[in-house]
């Protein structure tokens, strides 16, 4: 890292010690409002005789050879002329020019606007470094700062075919900038031989830097071709250069134009075939669109301000030496996108500028249409505008819906099925409601459960995982791959994953405070019961000992505590429950007299039933023992038990006096037990044959 420092305080040093050397007026040339004069902008201290605002005519040396002045003297860069034959005039004025700045005295006739003439004797001495303008340090700082970025990125994956590339472009960047920096902020000329070295100096910068931008797209974030295969990018792109260096290509948009333009188109190519392969990779999909995005905002701000207004015949809408600043920006993205930096809190962003820069390219394409068309130039910017205003605003709030919030799902969507969670059992119920509205939210490919490892939702391994919090004594959940693998989770999935989560916890909460006042009030009600109306059947049990109200006495008293029981909120065994029944039920059999055969299986689902289903079973069981022994006075009692595929089936047959079923009225005791059944979402029947019949009770086992 240190030589690199060292190399880029080298080559600065160096590019500045350059610009010191042409000799210096002191005296800063710009154009006329109709540009087509070369007037004076500003005079340096002791050139105070030459009025700020004159029109510069001549120029004149020692020996008394001159020059006119004109407007293409000062133009920035000789790549705005179409032709080479231009470019020849071009650098033949500036040795002239160059050579009336070292004959060591120098005349400068100007005229002010009242036609007042005039003449100043300067004497060309060193620049000063004062003297050099901010233009020049923005291209100094754009290519060193590149080089600074891009040679980071390399130290750090040196490996690495895409870091590779990149530090290629950020080598090549500074060849270009520097060279601009020297001869589009000189005062007035450059020697005729060192312009033209600079300017194929520039040209090779900007080819290099195209080519390995295309490079990079091939390795970048996968490997498209072999290594290899990269060495035909300099073959082909370098034969081109060589066609501008030689002078091959019929007209300079061939030679240095067209080369950077098709550079960007296969750049752009490539990396749609990179995000095709992304598929289903968010963390390359992100640092893809990232990169991408950013690349395009650099490269093709600089070409339509720069490149593509040359191509038109246009002057440029910004000078080209802060035109290189938007390459800072470029490389500022693919440095992110290769060390794949906080790439989940880019998405949004990379579209946002995707967005500003088609506004921006709508807005100059529509200016330069008008003006081709031969509107007024003061009318054509405001007309694009509003046409742009029209026909892009609506377009880009269709896109951004499309793309950035086609998969979004409102909270108000989700507030149904999130509020169902209340409703749900604690356990694996609840649990796997939870996963589908997470599912339902962010289309995770993998949703994980366990102890929770976060108090708040937070965005794990650079946006592959989205960390969420245990609500309502829940399972902690890590959320992994995003719309199904297809973008990376950001920090907006975060915050409303945090809405979320306060949302459940404060339906659970409620849920958890209306069962506790349920069960407070059960057990007040179970208490009163108990001691008030169990202490009055028993005073009334014991006083009617001996009779046979007695019984009915007894059987007041069970009916009581089977309905304290079924306050309780603690579910019962299965097994339990059955055992409960077989005794009371042997013990009625005994009183009746009658036998009782009970038939269950040996082994038993290890299911639970809530007291209030206990509760509702053990009064339909009753009924039916006590319509056998009521109304048919049975020597032989039958009860089966049996529970498969999630049902619990029981069956009481009995051998007494037997009549058809259809001839019997529906009486309250049947109706109860129907009704008791249909609310447990189970059926009552009774089957009938000639020597017995069976009441069956069905209810799903939960």
């Amino acid at each position: 890292m240190y030589a690199l420092w060292g190399m880029i305080l080298a080559a600065s040093g160096l590019t500045v010690w350059l610009a010191l050397q042409s000799p210096w007026l002191g005296v800063r040339f710009g154009l006329s409002d109709a540009g087509k004069e070369v007037v004076v902008v500003a005079v340096a201290e002791g050139r105070d005789e030459i009025p700020e605002g004159a029109v510069a005519q001549r120029l004149l040396g020692r020996d008394g050879a001159g020059i006119e002045l004109q407007p293409m003297d000062i133009i920035e860069e000789p790549d705005f002329y179409d032709t080479y034959a231009e470019m020849d005039v071009f650098f033949a004025r500036q040795a002239r020019l160059d050579a009336i700045l070292r004959s060591g005295e120098v005349r400068l006739q100007w005229q002010t606007e009242d036609s007042s003439a005039g003449e100043t004797i300067l004497f060309p001495g060193k620049r000063p470094l004062r003297d050099l303008p901010w233009v020049f340090w923005s291209q100094i700082i754009a290519g060193f700062a590149s080089l600074l970025i891009a040679g980071w990125v390399y130290l750090l994956r040196p490996q690495d075919w895409g870091a590779r590339m990149f530090a290629l472009t950020g080598l090549a960047f500074p060849f270009a900038t520097s060279s601009a920096a020297l001869y589009s902020t000189r005062e007035l000329a450059l020697p005729e031989e060192l312009f033209r070295q600079l300017s194929m100096l520039n040209h090779f910068g900007s080819t290099a830097f195209g080519m390995a931008l295309v490079a990079l797209f091939l390795c970048y974030p996968r490997l498209l071709v072999r290594p290899v295969y990269l060495l035909f990018i300099p073959a082909i792109f370098g034969a081109w250069y060589l066609t501008d260096v030689f002078r091959w290509a019929p007209d300079v948009d061939w030679g240095i134009r067209f080369p950077l333009i098709v550079e960007l188109m296969l750049a752009i190519s490539f990396a749609v075939i990179q995000w095709r392969k992304s598929f289903r990779q968010p963390l390359e999909r992100a640092a893809l669109r990232w990169f991408t995005f950013s690349t395009l905002l650099g490269c093709s701000l600089f070409i339509l301000v720069v490149v593509a207004q040359s191509a038109l015949g246009l002057p440029p809408l910004l000078s080209q030496g802060y035109s290189f600043g938007f390459f800072l920006i470029m490389y500022a993205g693919i440095a992110l996108g290769l060390r794949r930096y906080r790439l989940f809190n880019m998405d949004e962003w990379a579209y946002r500028i995707l967005l500003w820069v088609f506004g921006a390219t709508t807005v100059i394409s529509l200016d330069v249409l008008l003006v081709l068309a031969g509107v007024e130039q003061r009318l054509s910017l405001g007309g694009s505008l509003l046409i742009a205003g029209w026909l892009y605003f609506p377009f880009r709030q269709w896109l951004w819906q499309r793309i950035v919030n086609s998969n979004a799902v409102r909270l108000e969507t989700l507030l149904p099925q999130l509020s169902e969670l209340a409703f749900m059992p604690v356990g694996e119920a609840r649990e796997a409601h939870w996963d589908a509205v997470l599912r339902r939210m962010f289309d995770p490919l993998e949703v994980r459960r366990s102890e929770p490892t976060c108090t708040q939702p937070s965005v794990q391994d650079d946006g592959l995982a989205l960390c969420l919090p245990a609500p309502g004594g829940m399972q902690g959940r890590t959320l992994r791959f995003a719309a199904g693998g297809r973008r990376l989770f950001s920090t907006r999935d975060a915050a409303f994953a945090a809405t979320l989560c306060h949302l459940a916890e404060q339906l659970l909460s409620g849920r958890e405070g209306y069962e506790r006042g349920v069960r407070q009030e059960r057990q007040r009600l179970a208490r009163d019961l108990h001691d008030n109306i169990g202490a009055r059947l028993l005073r009334l049990i014991h006083h009617l000992r001996g009779t046979p109200d007695a019984e009915i006495a007894r059987d007041a008293m069970k009916d009581l505590r089977t309905a304290i029981a079924a306050m309780d909120m603690a579910p019962v065994p299965l097994s339990n429950a059955l055992a409960d029944w077989r005794a009371e039920i042997e013990k009625r059999c005994e009183a009746a007299p009658c036998r009782l055969e009970w038939r269950q299986p040996d082994e038993l689902p290890a299911g639970q039933l809530a007291p209030r289903t206990k509760a509702m079973l053990e009064s339909v069981m009753r009924e039916m023992i006590t319509n056998a022994i009521k109304h048919a006075a049975p020597a032989h009692i039958e009860v089966e038990i049996a529970a498969a595929r999630g049902l619990l089936r029981m069956s009481v047959s009995n051998d007494g006096a037997i009549s058809d079923p259809r001839s019997w009225e529906s009486g309250y005791g049947l109706r109860n037990m129907r009704g008791r059944l249909e609310e447990l979402g189970g059926r009552f029947d009774i089957s009938h044959s000639t020597d017995k019949v069976c009441l069956i009770a069905e209810v799903p086992l939960t």
